[in-house]
C-alpha cells in the first residue's frame, strides 16, 4: 500500500533525474529506479486519446488502470538502502575506462554506437529485476512511501492526484535558456530520449530521427515543421504552465515545494535542507553527503549553467521573446545579457 508519496515534476532536462537520484537514497523512500511513464502508459498511451497529447486528467484513471499502476509500483519499488548500494556500484562503473569509452561511443552516430548506448539500459533492466525479486523475498511490512518522477507528470498532475490524493509534490524549475538548450541537446542525441513514434511526419529543420523526443505537449501537431529551438521552447512553456495551473488550483490542498535547479547546483546544502524538511527526512543522516558532492547522472554533456551562451546563443536570442513571459513568471531575469 502506498501512502504519502513524493512526486518530482519538472520540464524534461530541468534536473529531475539528478534530484530523483539523490532522494532515491533516503531510507524511508521506495522507488522503482526509473520513470513510471511506461507503467502509466500501459493503459494511458497518447494513442488512446488519438495522439492529442500526453496530458491526463482525473477522469482518465479507470479502476483497471488504478489497480495495474499501483501493483506495478508496489512490486517494483525498493527502499533507499537498496538504491544507495546500486548507486555506489554505478559510481564505480562510471570511473572505469571501458565504461567511459562506451559512453563516448554511444553519443555518436557511428556503427555500433546503438549497442554501446543499449548496454547501460540492459544493466538497469537487470537491476530492476533484482529489485522485484528483493521485494518478493523481503516484502514491505507496512505502507510504502513512494518516490516517483517523470517529466510527463507535468501534464498529468490531476491524474496523479486521483491516484495519490495524499501526494507531496516537488516542482523543479530551471532558467528557460539553459533548459531549452539542454532540450535541444537531447533531441539531437542519436540514441537517448526515444520519445514517441507519432503518426505525423516530423519536418523539423535539421532533425532526422523521426521521433518526437520528450513530452508530447498540447499543440505539438502545430510544431512538426518548426525550428527545433521553437519546439523545445514550447515544451518548456507548456510543462511549466501545466504545473503552475495545478499549483494555483490546488493551493492549500496539495503540498508543493518549488526548487530552482540553479540553487540545487550552487548551494546544495541549503536546498537539500529545504527538501528534507518538506519530506520529513533528517538532512545530516539522509542527504548531508550530497551537500558535499552531487551525484553524476545521465547527462549529454558536462553540466554548466551558462552552456547555452556557447552552444546555441543565436537560437536562444530568437526564442527569448517567446519564453520571456514564463521566465519572468518563474522569477528569472529575462534580459539577453
Amino acid at each position: 500500500m502506498i501512502r504519502s508519496p513524493v512526486i518530482i515534476v519538472g520540464c524534461p532536462r530541468s534536473g529531475t533525474t539528478l534530484l530523483y537520484n539523490i532522494l532515491s537514497e533516503v531510507p524511508f523512500l521506495w522507488s522503482i529506479g526509473y520513470e513510471s511513464k511506461e507503467i502509466i502508459e500501459r493503459f494511458h498511451h497518447p494513442r488512446v486519446k488519438n495522439w492529442e497529447s500526453g496530458a491526463l486528467g482525473a477522469n482518465d484513471l479507470t479502476p483497471a488502470s488504478r489497480v495495474y499502476i499501483l501493483r506495478a509500483l508496489e512490486r517494483g519499488a525498493a527502499p533507499g538502502t537498496f538504491w544507495r548500494r546500486v548507486n555506489r556500484m554505478r559510481g564505480w562503473l562510471r570511473r572505469q575506462p571501458l565504461w567511459r569509452r562506451l559512453k563516448r561511443r554511444s553519443q555518436t552516430a557511428q556503427i555500433g554506437s546503438g549497442v554501446s548506448s543499449a548496454i547501460p539500459q540492459k544493466g538497469l533492466g537487470m537491476i530492476r529485476a533484482i529489485a522485484r525479486l528483493r521485494n518478493l523475498a523481503f516484502p514491505p511490512k507496512g505502507p510504502v512511501r513512494l518516490l516517483d518522477k517523470s517529466p510527463e507528470h507535468c501534464l498529468r498532475l490531476p491524474f496523479l492526484l486521483a491516484l495519490f490524493p495524499d501526494a507531496r509534490i516537488i516542482y523543479l524549475i530551471r532558467d528557460g535558456r539553459s533548459n531549452v538548450n539542454s532540450l535541444i541537446e537531447g533531441w539531437k542525441h542519436p540514441h537517448l530520449f526515444p520519445g514517441y513514434k507519432v503518426p505525423v511526419p516530423l519536418r523539423i529543420p535539421g532533425y532526422t530521427r523521426g521521433r518526437w523526443a520528450f513530452t508530447l505537449i498540447p499543440g505539438w501537431q502545430d510544431l512538426v515543421d518548426r525550428p527545433l529551438e521553437e519546439v523545445c521552447a514550447w515544451q518548456w512553456i507548456r510543462c511549466n504552465e501545466a504545473v503552475l495551473a495545478h499549483r494555483e488550483q490546488t493551493q492549500g490542498q496539495v503540498p508543493y515545494l518549488t526548487v530552482r535547479y540553479e540553487d540545487l547546483v550552487i548551494d546544495p546544502a541549503a536546498t537539500l535542507r529545504r527538501i528534507a524538511d518538506f519530506i520529513g527526512a533528517d538532512f545530516e543522516r539522509d542527504l548531508g553527503r550530497f551537500a558535499r558532492e552531487l551525484p553524476q547522472v545521465n547527462v549529454v554533456s558536462a553540466p554548466d549553467l551558462e552552456k547555452w551562451r556557447r552552444q546555441n546563443p543565436e537560437a536562444m536570442e530568437r526564442i527569448l521573446p517567446l519564453i520571456r513571459p514564463m521566465m519572468e513568471r518563474l522569477g528569472y531575469a529575462s534580459n539577453s545579457s
